[in-house]
């Protein structure tokens, strides 16, 4: 490997290298459809496309967002066409987006999340799987799905999650088969909109970064086996190089991409190039 390659499935029989730690977090670029114009993909280690659940969901009512001091609150729910609509409208993407592409599988139920899986395993381009645990899970549910999930596919399966949670839920994750656990899922939140409305949901933002790298250090603390993928506020480099110092392997970027996205093309080819 190149000297700031990453192993996200280390002691997998297939693997899932990238070509740098920066990646790009599910929701970023939906399913590849909503990348800004200047967010050239190949310039990150990898991008997670989704959410993907087996039959369609509608989205949140409107308003969907607020600002916060830290970021904002984001309300959108599992929103996605269903996975079958999804790889006939944008598959033809994923093989085109110039470094590894990781679908995100949002079905709590182990039969719909199974189908899932076995339809995008079957696409060209799709070289891993992120399970987004979902924030009520229990250690025995979560271990389960993963269990159902690693026996419609050979490809590496990384465990999504939930930030407040992620240190009591990674061995489980571990232990059912992921290759990796991504800490993690937005905390909840809510904001006032100028027109005196509230939302609440999901916060995003460089308010959430001391929360993520706190709970980040405590799965690290754990050694467990497998990667570990930071997720939450990374805005800048010295955040991301935190992360790194920290502990983790990768990092995934979220709310920055829709702020800034030409920042987080400059933070990955800056931490890319060492």
């Amino acid at each position: 490997m190149a000297e700031n390659a990453v192993e996200l499935a280390p002691g997998h029989k297939i693997g899932l290298p990238l070509a740098s730690p920066v990646m790009l977090a599910a929701g970023s670029v939906g399913y590849g459809e909503a990348r800004h114009r200047e967010l050239e993909t190949g310039r990150f280690g990898g991008v997670v496309v989704g959410p993907f659940t087996r039959r369609s969901r509608g989205g949140s009512q409107p308003p969907r967002l607020a600002e916060t001091a830290g970021g904002f609150v984001r309300r959108v729910g599992l929103q996605n066409r269903g996975v079958s609509s999804a790889v006939r409208r944008y598959g033809q993407l994923w093989p085109r987006m110039g470094c590894p592409v990781i679908a995100q599988v949002a079905d709590s139920e182990s039969d719909e999340a199974a189908e899932t899986v076995a339809r995008l395993a079957a696409v060209e381009g799709i070289e891993g799987f992120e399970l987004l645990c979902q924030p009520e899970a229990s250690e025995r549910e979560i271990g389960r799905l993963l269990e159902v999930l690693l026996f419609e596919t050979d490809l590496p399966l990384l465990a999504k999650l939930p930030l407040s949670r992620a240190p009591a839920l990674a061995p489980a994750a571990v232990a059912a088969g992921a290759a990796g656990v991504v800490v993690g899922s937005p905390p909840l939140g809510a904001g006032v909109r100028p027109d005196g409305q509230t939302v609440s949901g999901e916060l995003f933002g460089p308010g959430v970064f001391p929360m993520m790298l706190a709970a980040l250090l405590e799965v690290k603390s754990l050694a467990l086996p497998g990667s570990l993928i930071a997720c939450g506020g990374v805005h800048t480099q010295k955040q991301a190089c935190d992360c790194l110092h920290a502990g983790a392997d990768a990092l995934q970027l979220d709310s920055l991409v829709w702020v800034e996205p030409v920042a987080a093309v400059a933070l990955a080819v800056g931490l890319g190039s060492g």
